[in-house]
């Protein structure tokens, strides 16, 4: 989220002129970049959340959940009942130090997030059998179909 004062001239822009002369910070630019994700951190992943898509096939169902720009190691996976859980979470820490006219200064910065989707599968679907892999930002899940036994015609029971 990118936050600007705009310029419109006028009695305003000719009040707050000082501030914006070249030698004063730029308030617009740090305030955006207080407010915004660390960039390229991991608090971009909890403003996008994760779209999901489910395709239902002959044999088996896929689903796919596009999640750039993170780790193998950082998605977790879990069926509970019927339940297909998609879990992403990530946790960054930067450090910055520097000297500058006599002062030292220190800055640690921790970041965390964590972004998940839910799905409740269909009963036809196997969990016990799902397949995953993670490719180029998207993983995809490989849920097989089990074998439904056919419903039994119903029976007439004759009333003696």
């Amino acid at each position: 989220m990118a936050l600007s004062f705009p310029r419109t001239g006028g009695i305003l822009d000719e009040f707050f002129s000082p501030f914006f002369t070249p030698g004063f910070p730029d308030v617009t630019r740090e305030f955006s970049r207080a407010l915004g994700p660390i960039e390229g951190g991991a608090g971009q992943l909890a403003t996008r959340g994760m779209p999901v898509d489910v395709v239902e096939k002959e044999n088996a169902f896929d689903v796919k959940a596009d999640i750039p720009g993170v780790k193998k190691e950082d998605i977790k996976v879990t069926v509970d009942k019927d339940v297909l859980r998609i879990n992403v979470e990530q946790s960054q820490e930067k450090k910055d130090e520097g000297e500058e006219e006599g002062r030292k200064w220190h800055r640690y910065e921790r970041s965390s997030s964590f972004v998940g989707r839910a799905l409740r599968m269909p009963e036809a679907a196997n969990l016990d059998g799902i397949k995953a892999r993670y490719e180029n930002g998207v993983l995809v899940l490989d849920v097989p179909k089990r074998e439904m036994k056919k419903e039994e015609q119903a029976k007439r029971i004759t009333v003696g």
